[in-house]
């Protein structure tokens, strides 16, 4: 009790540094309103799909809304991996923002379904491509492993409330047409808008990590083919990805069986789509409360393998008891479980993906995401077709915890990939100029560092070489000895570094470091260490003042 009471408060301290963070909060508020106004826009659409044509005209709405996202989405984030991430994702919710505003013009006139399929499937591309901008930005704005965990927390509860307040405005607003339900969706994009646009165009900045490694990652000019070219060398995240987007195909089935269901089996009618679609959102509110003992946590595969589980099994209880009140408990069951998986789920892919194609990854995974539920939104009236309404939610249901059953021994193993080094991160925060560095680049130093040892009386730098390495002390003691000016020579131990003034500088050693007992310490590559001193502003003040205070032979002082 008092751990999970510990974990608890950490949770807390964690997503209250998220709000006051300007540009995580920026995020989130966007991030929610866009929620609302997507589903407020899909609710309109699918109704007024459903009186066109019934199941099969929802069916190629949702195929409209779906298969274009599979070029469009990887084509739009891989911009995120060669541009400014922040300048793309504004243009992402400029491009929502339109395409809204014409879907309800387009109602309102009664197009038709084909033009109403076109202006969807740009709303789609838009909409999907801002889920992997923002978890491709988190990394590099969150300061600590459990600011990344928190910072999703508050990305799932911003989305649970936007799919219960999105949904459920849309269903009311239904009773005065679907363009009414549409316009409520433009006008919730707008606001969204306005929010990004707030967000500092150099918070990019803070994306920057350590030098390029080759043998992991692309140049990022050749545009989405780097997200493909990356996978290929990470299997363990393809098969994460592939596992994840197995959820995609049962929601996009569930999308067309709830319509079905609220009017055929239920009783529930038009009004019916709307309220299902916002108990997943309560939910996903509820399940979010939950998910902020998730913080602190690093091992999250199990956890996003459970989600899964409880995502599929109650749309089978919607089926073998096909009552309203169940319905609408199950629905509040899958919700809470979205809200989980979103959390361990993305917190996992952003620790195994390398910053350098964050964007394009995961790009290619909102592609798959969109497939999936393309392809889930084509089987459901096939499913119906054979099974009816009720036993096609039973086999749907059953569709994640038998996928579960299979991978999950593989799975697991993304765990240990996920882990980062403790020690060497611990390390690396007690460093002056690396503290206010986000968490991405913090773990991709800490997994470059190599561990070396010497024995008392070693030399590990000469004053007049040329730098090359940047050196934290794990253990032990060393003596510097400052030959030019005849001070007298200092110690240092565990948690002290030395190297950074000939790497900062571009000068010879400026002094000549010595063990004095057995020392063991981590060594930096001179173009890791200042790729990442020199990608953020804050991180270059900070080292100026140490570099400084050290040439000037006085304490460095606070950061």
């Amino acid at each position: 009790m008092g751990e999970i009471r510990q974990r608890l408060s950490a949770s807390l301290t964690a997503i209250r540094l998220v709000l006051l963070d300007p540009d995580l909060r920026r995020l989130q508020i966007a991030w929610t309103l866009s929620i609302a106004a997507q589903w407020a826009l899909i609710v309109a659409l699918l109704v007024y799909a459903y009186d066109l044509g019934g199941a099969f005209a929802v069916g190629l709405l949702g195929l409209a809304r779906t298969l274009p996202t599979l070029v469009g989405v990887p084509l739009a984030t891989s911009l995120g991996d060669r541009r400014s991430r922040t300048r793309v994702l504004i243009g992402i919710y400029l491009t929502a923002l339109a395409s809204a505003v014409v879907a309800a013009v387009a109602l309102a006139m009664d197009a038709g379904l084909i033009p109403i399929m076109a202006v969807a499937a740009v709303n789609a591309i838009a909409t999907s491509a801002i889920r992997p901008l923002q978890n491709a930005i988190i990394p590099g704005l969150a300061r600590s492993a459990d600011e990344l965990v928190a910072s999703n927390v508050a990305s799932s509860t911003g989305e649970g409330i936007g799919l219960m307040v999105g949904p459920a405005f849309g269903g009311i607003l239904l009773a005065f047409g679907t363009p009414a339900a549409a316009a409520a969706g433009a006008v919730g994009m707008a606001l969204a808008t306005v929010a990004i646009t707030r967000l500092r165009p150099d918070a990019r900045l803070r994306t920057r990590t350590v030098a390029a490694d080759p043998s992991r990652t692309s140049d990022g000019k050749d545009g989405v083919t780097a997200g493909f070219r990356a996978l290929r060398r990470m299997p363990t995240v393809l098969l994460v990805m592939a596992v994840i987007g197995v959820q995609p195909f049962v929601r996009g089935a569930l999308t067309v069986l709830i319509v079905v269901a609220s009017i055929e089996l239920l009783g529930l009618g038009d009004p019916g789509v709307g309220l299902l679609n916002a108990a997943i959102g309560l939910g996903s509110i509820v399940g979010s409360v939950g998910t902020i003992l998730l913080v602190g946590r690093h091992r999250l595969a199990l956890v996003f393998l459970l989600a899964l589980v409880v995502w599929g099994l109650p749309i089978s209880v919607m089926g073998v008891v096909p009552l309203a009140g169940v319905a609408v408990a199950a629905m509040l069951v899958v919700g809470l479980a979205n809200a989980v998986l979103d959390v361990a789920g993305f917190t996992t892919l952003q620790r195994i993906i390398p910053n350098d194609v964050r964007a394009s990854v995961l790009g290619l995974f909102e592609g798959n995401v969109a497939a999936m539920a393309a392809l889930g939104g084509l089987v459901a009236p096939v499913l119906i077709s054979a099974f009816g309404v009720a036993g096609a939610l039973i086999v749907t249901g059953l569709i994640l915890p038998v996928v579960v059953a299979i991978t999950a021994r593989s799975v697991l193993k993304s765990d240990d990939i996920a882990l980062v080094p403790e020690r060497q991160c611990e390390l690396l925060r007690g460093v002056a100029m690396f503290t206010l560095l986000p968490i991405g680049t913090i773990e991709e130093l800490a997994g470059r560092m190599v561990p070396m040892t010497f024995g008392p009386g070693e030399t590990l730098m000469r004053a007049g070489d040329t730098g090359d390495r940047f050196l934290i002390i794990d253990s032990g003691t060393v003596e510097v000895e400052v030959e030019a000016d005849g001070a007298p020579a200092r110690t240092l131990g565990p948690g002290g570094y030395c190297g950074e003034i000939a790497l900062l500088r571009e000068i010879p050693r400026t002094a000549t470091v010595r063990t004095v007992t057995d020392v063991a310490a981590y060594a930096l590559s001179g173009p890791d260490f200042v790729a990442a001193v020199t990608g953020d502003r804050e991180a270059v003040r900070s080292a100026t003042q140490v570099v400084d205070a050290r040439l000037a032979n006085r304490p460095e002082g606070p950061a």
